[in-house]
């Protein structure tokens, strides 16, 4: 018997059982727990008092509790709060439940070790998951890249400094495989200039990290993970301000804000950042030629072509809590960013003029309603149009050198001179809906449609009216059950994916020499799922299959005029990822520990990666026929009171070349066979510690001090199999050490920072051996009102 005919017959037994044994549960009594600042309550526990039937309040304390018809009590009960008792009359028409619970003081020192938020939720969830509280990090001077640098199996690596380039990889995955959102969103739908190196930490609430299986609510082709900043989501009045200046002449200024009119129920938000930094920094050791000795020599000096600055605005209108919808908002977004070029994949090669600027604007509606359909079913849409513009430079006829000197060239300095204009179109929509069969089985539903079209040309040579756009249109549609039992310490989902892709592009024929239209087209089922069992209050393992395709991207594809050469003939990649976890969690009196591990098997086909063009510094993706990957990774973490964090972990990845036999041959045995992937980190870690004291100098005030190390174990730059064993270049092993100091003022109304970046200023390399800034500092003054 077929692996999916088992599945199949599986989940009908399962949904049979579930319908035999299900509950006379159809009178549903909703509403919300609040604390005495009318704050919603997360992570409650609610249950009918002498009966199993329990539920808890999500994010923002709202919550939904089913049982048979008749009078019940229901009990409320959180860490740091006094437990409530409330009698319910279930039935029909039975108004919403609002609940106020009273702050227990003798347990509030606890409630900051044992509370159960939404963040450990999802690490014990049954997918491969990191969960970061970004809130409680708003007060640093870190962008959100920096923040998940420290994640366990997480690897950021930058071309250069702030608004440069990156790669982003998880448990080994990297480039496109890895898929970004904001609250569900794409994040590529806000613009260039807004990505994870810009997002200030102020506008996140918290960052979910998935591993190799991603949750079908975000509907994507993510084969090796996704990074989902969750944005903050009260209902409550606040206004966050901040400004930060630093080395390198770096300014960030950030304002967010929300205001609800308590007469119409309209809310109104606004999120905006500022970014700008000359990236100057030191360069160290480069060649520069001396004419007088007629020999090079090693000088240390400044970047100079580097500069980057971004403005972001974002507004949003909407209603909550209404009888035809939960909440239902349409805003805005409008990006714009202008960056100097100073050097590609390649520091040898250096740009004195290429540049690159742009703007987007983007146009979205949200809706969600629950409790449809007696209470059986959710739903959630979101609809979006963007319309991006962006032109890359390179007309200099030079050759420069680092100390800013240059030669006359007959070419540009990439090697063509071009002005390259991009302009891209982008419809994406998304509906989700998830139906509750009964109680603890629920089917999950979610169908993107994600529609590009993409115009390049060379300003200097065509005129946009002449170049015929390329168009892609991706489909994803996505189908799920989940299943609980046993008081939900036993959890299941079973899920399949429908991938499909159309690809409208020029193709260069190399008979008659000309582009020519052509039509390319690729779709497939994926499938997987995942498990998770509580052995104990604190232990449980989890597991996960996903066979999955990562679909092309549209940079990829094009190209992005400036460090990206494109390549119509790329294929998607194919993958089945395995994932098995073990996490354990303990507390005695106000000490918390936890310990998890987990393990990975990755095994690609068609995998896509990165290739550098070392004579004009660009890179290009191509398929690689078979990577294998696999690795494991471990995270340990104590908190005492509010008064002492520590957290370490560390991460090992091997992937290697699982491609015997080089171009479809039957006898030419692969250069590359069994040997690792070239400019990947096998071995890396973090150890963070934080001591903080409350009112030390002043009452309602916390000071707080931080000391963070980063090692990367050394690692091959290129392929071991070429060249000489004894002189392949290398990117040798990189320890950095960070410390910062902040403190708050009037429960956190002001806020100051002060943190320094690599105190030792050691010599720091990132993607393919590119120098990083050394020592580096940074102050930072918050206003947060609410």
């Amino acid at each position: 018997m077929k692996l999916y005919q088992r599945i199949f017959i599986f989940l009908i037994f399962t949904l049979t059982i579930s319908l035999i044994k299900a509950q006379d549960a159809g009178f549903t009594v909703q509403g919300a727990v609040q604390d005495h600042t009318m704050q919603g309550l997360n992570g409650v526990n609610i249950f009918v008092e002498n009966t199993k039937i329990n539920t808890k309040t999500d994010q923002n304390g709202n919550f939904k509790i089913s049982y048979k018809k008749g009078e019940a009590t229901l009990v409320f009960s959180l860490d740091g709060y006094k437990k409530l008792k409330k009698k319910i009359n279930f039935g029909s028409g039975v108004p919403p439940v609002n609940i106020q619970l009273a702050e227990d003081r003798a347990a509030v020192q606890e409630v900051v070790v044992h509370g159960k938020g939404r963040v450990k939720a999802l690490q014990d969830g049954a997918f491969t998951v990191s969960a970061i509280d970004v809130a409680k990090l708003a007060n640093t001077t870190a962008d959100l890249n920096q923040v998940l640098n420290r994640t366990t199996g997480i690897k950021v690596r930058q071309q250069g400094g702030i608004g440069s380039d990156y790669n982003f990889s998880i448990n080994g995955m990297s480039g496109k495989a890895v898929k970004f959102f904001i609250d569900g969103v794409p994040l590529e739908m806000l613009g260039k200039g807004v990505d994870l190196s810009t997002l200030p930490v102020n506008m996140a609430d918290r960052v979910e990290i998935y591993k190799g299986v991603v949750p079908i609510h975000l509907s994507t082709d993510a084969m090796g993970g996704a990074v989902n900043i969750i944005t903050p989501s009260s209902s409550r009045n606040y206004l966050d301000a901040s400004i930060s200046l630093g080395s390198f002449n770096t300014q960030r200024i950030n304002l967010n804000g929300q205001f609800k009119d308590d007469k119409t129920g309209i809310i109104m938000r606004i999120n905006s950042f500022y970014n700008h930094s000359d990236n100057n920094y030191l360069m160290k050791d480069m060649k520069i030629w001396n004419a007088a000795k007629n020999e090079y020599e090693l000088k240390d000096l400044k970047r100079f072509n580097d500069r980057y600055q971004s403005v972001f605005g974002m507004a949003e209108v909407g209603l909550e809590n209404k009888s035809w919808a939960d909440s239902f908002f349409v805003g805005m977004s409008q990006s714009v960013f202008d960056k100097q070029i100073q050097t590609g994949s390649n520091q040898e090669v250096v740009y004195g003029g290429v540049k690159q600027n742009g703007q987007a604007h983007n146009y979205f509606m949200k809706y969600k309603k629950t409790g449809l359909f007696n209470d059986h079913l959710d739903v959630n849409v979101y609809a979006g149009f963007s319309k991006s513009v962006q032109k890359a430079t390179d007309t200099l006829m030079r050759k420069y050198s680092w100390d800013n000197t240059f030669e006359p060239s007959a070419t540009s300095e990439k090697g063509g001179r071009t002005i390259i204009m991009q302009h891209e179109d982008r419809l994406y929509s998304q509906l989700g809906a998830t139906y509750k069969i009964v109680e603890h089985h629920k089917l999950i539903f979610n169908y993107v449609l994600d529609y590009l079209k993409n115009t390049t040309f060379n300003q200097l040579e065509e005129e946009k009216k002449n170049v015929p756009p390329a168009k892609m249109t991706k489909q994803i549609l996505s189908m799920a059950y989940q299943q609980e039992f046993f008081n939900k310490h036993w959890t299941n989902i079973f899920f399949a994916k429908y991938y499909q892709v159309g690809l409208q592009k020029m193709v260069f024929d190399p008979v008659t020499r000309t582009d020519n239209p052509a039509k390319d087209n690729f779709s497939s089922w994926g499938y997987g799922f995942a498990t998770t069992v509580k052995i104990t209050k604190g232990l449980g393992i989890k597991g996960s299959f996903e066979r999955s395709y990562r679909l092309v991207e549209p940079q990829e594809i094009f190209g992005d005029g400036v460090a990206v050469t494109s390549n119509m003939n790329l294929k998607p990649e194919t993958s089945n990822n395995v994932n098995v976890g073990l996490y354990y969690g303990h507390h005695w009196g106000q000490h918390a520990f936890r310990i998890e591990g987990a393990g990975y098997i990755r095994d690609t086909k068609d995998f896509i990666y990165t290739v550098p063009n070392l004579y004009n510094s660009t890179f290009k993706y191509e398929n690689l026929s078979n990577i294998f990957t696999r690795g494991l990774e471990g995270e340990i973490s104590y908190q005492y009171k509010r008064l002492l964090n520590v957290l370490m972990n560390v991460s090992y990845n091997k992937a290697y070349d699982n491609t015997k036999f080089a171009n479809n041959s039957e006898d030419v045995v692969s250069a590359t066979y069994k040997k690792d992937v070239p400019n990947q980190p096998w071995l890396f870690g973090n150890v963070n510690v934080s001591v903080g004291k409350d009112d030390w100098f002043q009452k309602d005030s916390r000071i707080e001090l931080y000391y963070g190390l980063q090692m990367t174990e050394w690692f091959y730059k290129n392929w071991k199999s070429y060249g000489n064993p004894r002189n392949i270049p290398i990117i040798p092993r990189q320890t950095l050490h960070n410390i910062g100091i902040s403190y708050s003022m009037k429960n956190g109304r002001y806020n100051l920072a002060f943190d320094v970046s690599n105190v030792g200023d050691a010599l720091a390399y990132d993607n393919f051996k590119l120098q990083k800034q050394g020592r580096a500092f940074y102050i930072k003054f918050r206003y947060l009102l609410k």
